[in-house]
Order: C-alpha cells, then sequence, then structure tokens
C-alpha cells in the first residue's frame, strides 16, 4: 500500500484542516483517509528526503521538519524562519533546503542540519511585473533543480524563471528568462524527454524549455475559461501525456507530447471544486480539491484519458499530496 501525506489549509488560511493528514491505496487504486499525521498551521507544501518531511507553514512563514515515525506519524524535529513571507513551496537539494515566498518574491535558503536559515535571495524588485492584477509584485511560486548546481525559481509576478547557482550551500543569480507578459509561471516538471515544463498560472500555457532554457514549444491548455487559474503538473509514466488542473472551470487539461512538441489533446472534469494539485501513482492520477475538501482518483486509460474510479473521498482542505 501506498502512503501519501497531505498539505493542507488550517483555520489560519481559511481551511478546515488540522495539519497534515494521511491517506493510503486501496486495491481498486483509489485512496482512503487514514487520520491525522502531524498537527500543524497551514503545512502547505511538503517534500520528502529520505525518512524526513518538510512542510511550508504558509501563513507562520516558517519550514518545518519532519521524521517519519511508527505506522503513518509524523514526529516533529525542527522549525525555521523560510526567510520571507508566505513560503509556498519547499524543496531539498543537497544539503541545502531552499523555500519560495510568495508574498515577498523572496527566496529563502537553509542549512538542512540543524534546519536553520541561512540566506535570503530578494524577489526582482527592478523589474516590471505583469498586466494580471495578481502581478502587483515579485512572487516566488516553485524551484526547480536543473543540475546538481544550478536552481531556477519560478517569479509569477514578474513573469521570469530565474537561474542560479548553488556551491556551497548558498545561492547567486546568475541570470533570468523572461515568458510572454501574463504567464505567471508557477511550476515545473522534468518531462521524460528532458525538456523543463513550465507551467503558466495565469496565461493557461504549457511552455517546453530545453537544458540551455530556450523556448522550444509553448501551447495553450485545452479548457481552459477566463479567469482560470492552472496550478500543477504531471506527466503520464511513458511521458506521453502532460496534465495541468484548472482552478475555476475545475478540469483537468491534457497536453500530448511528441519530441519537442506539444498539443493540446482535451479536457476532463476534475470532479471537485478547486484542482490544487494532482499526482500520478503509475496509472492512477489523484487530484486534491482545495473548496470541495475532496480527494478524487482516476484511472489513466492507454489514450490517456483519465476515468474516476469512485467517488471522492472526504479531505478537509487538501492543497498537495506527498508520496512517500
Amino acid at each position: 500500500m501506498s502512503t501519501f501525506f497531505v498539505g493542507a489549509y488550517t483555520a489560519d488560511m481559511g481551511g478546515s484542516a488540522e495539519g497534515i493528514a494521511a491517506l493510503g491505496t486501496l486495491p481498486d487504486g483509489s485512496l482512503e483517509y487514514l487520520g491525522l499525521a502531524a498537527t500543524a498551521d497551514s503545512p502547505s507544501f511538503l517534500a520528502a528526503h529520505g525518512d524526513l518531511v518538510y512542510a511550508a507553514s504558509e501563513a507562520t512563514g516558517r519550514i518545518e521538519s519532519y521524521r517519519r515515525g511508527e505506522g503513518f506519524a509524523l514526529d516533529r524535529l525542527a522549525t525555521a524562519e523560510s526567510g520571507g513571507t508566505a513560503p509556498c513551496h519547499v524543496a531539498r537539494y543537497g544539503d541545502t533546503v531552499i523555500a519560495a515566498c510568495y508574498v515577498d518574491g523572496r527566496i529563502g535558503v537553509l542549512d538542512a542540519e540543524p534546519l536553520a536559515l541561512a540566506q535570503t535571495v530578494d524577489g526582482a524588485t527592478d523589474t516590471a511585473t505583469g498586466p494580471h492584477p495578481a502581478q502587483d509584485s515579485s512572487h516566488a511560486h516553485a524551484t526547480f533543480a536543473l543540475d546538481a548546481t544550478t536552481i531556477l525559481s519560478a517569479d509569477l509576478g514578474t513573469d521570469e524563471v530565474h537561474t542560479h547557482d548553488l556551491s556551497g550551500g548558498r545561492l547567486t543569480r546568475t541570470g533570468s528568462l523572461r515568458l510572454p507578459a501574463g504567464t505567471g509561471p508557477r511550476d515545473f516538471l522534468r518531462h521524460p524527454s528532458g525538456l523543463v515544463l513550465v507551467l503558466g498560472e495565469l496565461g493557461l500555457t504549457l511552455t517546453a524549455l530545453d537544458d540551455r532554457l530556450d523556448v522550444v514549444a509553448t501551447v495553450d491548455l485545452a479548457g481552459a475559461e477566463p479567469g482560470d487559474h492552472a496550478a500543477a503538473l504531471s506527466t503520464s509514466a511513458d511521458g506521453r501525456f502532460v496534465y495541468a488542473g484548472l482552478r475555476g472551470s475545475n478540469r483537468i487539461s491534457i497536453v500530448e507530447v511528441d519530441g519537442a512538441r506539444l498539443r493540446a489533446s482535451g479536457y476532463i472534469d476534475a470532479e471537485g471544486d478547486w484542482p490544487r494539485h494532482h499526482h500520478i501513482d503509475g496509472d492512477v492520477m489523484h487530484v486534491a480539491h482545495e473548496r470541495s475538501n475532496t480527494v478524487a482518483s482516476f484511472r489513466i486509460a492507454e489514450n490517456g484519458i483519465p476515468r474516476l474510479i469512485s467517488a471522492p473521498i472526504r479531505v478537509p482542505s487538501p492543497i498537495f499530496l506527498l508520496k512517500v
């Protein structure tokens, strides 16, 4: 049985969760609610490293670490400042933990052991923001390891993907790629082909970059409607299809990948309200719906179309799904 930990919003972010929940897989591939793994304040994004789990506490501005205990329990180890306001993404790269902070656009760099803030990298204050109302300032949303020493960060507010050198546990910004105005880069995904995929939350696009960070393809997301916000990327096991959530119209958009070409091939109903994140486990896709307090599970057919397995299960304010 696979175990998933659920990042969630608690009352301090308007949610109904009490912390990090645990889910387990059933024989048909769907999920069941196991219980509360750890009480926490809005642990919205989770990351695993060995038997450690890191959580971005979005309301408190802190990063917390946990060690997996018996069953599905998580034992809190440490907490540290994230370096900015509203951390919405955390990841560990070697001995370094990096947090992307949404409100002020800062990147926090933490030593992993012991967990402690070591450096902050300011948001892109010297560049023009994008045209969308949500692009009022720099908004860091995610980081991604291009290779062992190169870290990318997505700035939703300035339509930029920044590059950084990671050496000695510290970041040095080395360059920036500007995407079309209003893109709002949010998430990264390494495709099996080697392409780096960038989700445009506001432009409702998927962009493919090569390792030189040259744009090789861009496609509009099928099923997207005005006012939607795209969230999360996943790929089928064979890499033929990539999926993106559409919050608002509440759909999962499907993109077919053929070499360096992207083609919008359709969409499905996400079977819930506000699909914040999704994860593919083998041929099953799990979708976390923040506003309907549910997680829906789909089996992906050979043609790439996900089909609902059973009725969505109740999970309080799910934001992120982490398989461990």
